[in-house]
Formats: C-alpha cells, sequence, structure tokens
C-alpha cells in the first residue's frame, strides 16, 4: 500500500503561487514544502529575502505538519501566572506563529505542509493559504 505523498512538481506549483503574492505584498519571502513524514521537497529563497527565514520557514512547515494544523492555531495568548507551552528543545524545532499550512490531498490526508517567512506572521500566513489554494 503507498501512502499519498506531496509531488515536486506540487510542490513548485505552490512556490510559484507564494511568490507570487509575496510580490504582490512587496515583500521576498522564503518558501519550504514538506512531505507528511516532515522531509524537505521544495525549498527556495527569494532574491533579498532574510537569511532568518530559511530557519523560520521550515520551523513553521515542520509544525503544521506535526499537528496537522496551521502553525498560527496553535500560538495561544499567554496568561500572567500560566505555564507557556514552548517547543524550544524538540528536534528539529517548532514555531507557533503565522506561516505554517498544512498541504492535504481532495480526502483530507495529509501530503505535507508549507512554511512562509519573509514578513509578519500575519503576512506570511496569507501568503502561505493563497499559496496552497
Amino acid at each position: 500500500m503507498s501512502h499519498p505523498t506531496i509531488t515536486l512538481e506540487t510542490a513548485s506549483r505552490i512556490i510559484d503561487a507564494g511568490q507570487e503574492k509575496a510580490l504582490d505584498l512587496g515583500l521576498n519571502a522564503v518558501f519550504a514544502v514538506l512531505d507528511a513524514g516532515a522531509n524537505l521537497v521544495a525549498f527556495e529563497r527569494m532574491d533579498g529575502a532574510w537569511l532568518a527565514s530559511n530557519d523560520l520557514a521550515l520551523a513553521k512547515s515542520r509544525t503544521s505538519v506535526m499537528f496537522e494544523a496551521p502553525s498560527e492555531a496553535l500560538n495561544a495568548p499567554l496568561q500572567l501566572g500560566e505555564p507557556v507551552a514552548h517547543f524550544d528543545h524538540t528536534n528539529g524545532g517548532l514555531l507557533l506563529m503565522g506561516g505554517g499550512v498544512p498541504i492535504t490531498d481532495d480526502t483530507g490526508r495529509l501530503l505535507g505542509a508549507l512554511g512562509v517567512s519573509g514578513g509578519t506572521p500575519e503576512q506570511d500566513a496569507e501568503i502561505a493559504r493563497t499559496a496552497i489554494s
């Protein structure tokens, strides 16, 4: 039995759509597409994108794969006196801010995730949602 996966061709189409949206917003971004096992399928950094965005895009994509949810959905507001959930000691790192979105097939099965970094978390999330739609 084969498992559903994301192809390089599909990952490239998603990144192309994301780059178009980033340009519309006046941003230079980094895009990381992982498969459902959190393995890198495609990675592109637009000219002029921040070097720090390389790690951030990967972490956002990894977060979306691991939780099968948009990375910003896991970002709960801080409450004084309450413990803070953090993942700074996980292998590979996770990031609980906008810009990571799961990629699913028509039946809702997880194929992978896209991570975007280059703007605010809200801009990154908008780019990612546009790219996979």
